[in-house]
């Protein structure tokens, strides 16, 4: 388990979100190594909520939750012809920009970069509304 900090909007036991970097205003705040010590792009589940808040510079109400969470497994779309599980594939980046897609945060937005390389370990049902040829996938 890691302890960290989150919003109120987040602070609910099974609440899930994904990390993305500190905002420029959290340098100078003691409190910055135990809320940005979660890997970026990675999803997270909270596990416990702890009741103690501190004051923060950029959340609303200036104030963040202490919680445990859990690393939830990286999701991703991939291309269906590279798509089985437990292969070792080379990550290509969609070209799209349908922001408005289901599947934006794990395709478009993802924080994978291109030509990463990655473990497939499961095949999930979504797939690329746009006919892009992608399909959802749990990876390492």
């Amino acid at each position: 388990m890691v302890i960290t900090l989150v919003p109120k909007n987040l602070a609910k036991e099974g609440s899930i979100f994904q990390y993305f970097a500190p905002a420029p205003e959290c340098n100078v705040c003691n409190l910055k190594n135990v809320c940005h010590n979660l890997t970026p792009g990675s999803y997270y589940r909270i596990v416990k909520y702890r009741e103690k808040e501190h004051k923060c510079f950029i959340h609303e109400n200036d104030k963040v939750y202490t919680v445990e969470v859990k690393e939830e497994e990286r999701r991703i779309m991939i291309s269906k012809k590279l798509a089985k599980e437990g292969a070792k594939i080379t990550y290509k980046r969609p070209d799209c920009d349908d922001y408005d897609c289901q599947f934006v945060s794990i395709c478009v937005l993802s924080y994978m970069k291109d030509r990463s390389k990655i473990k497939v370990n499961n095949l999930l049902e979504g797939q690329c509304p746009r006919g892009f040829g992608l399909i959802e996938a749990k990876i390492e």
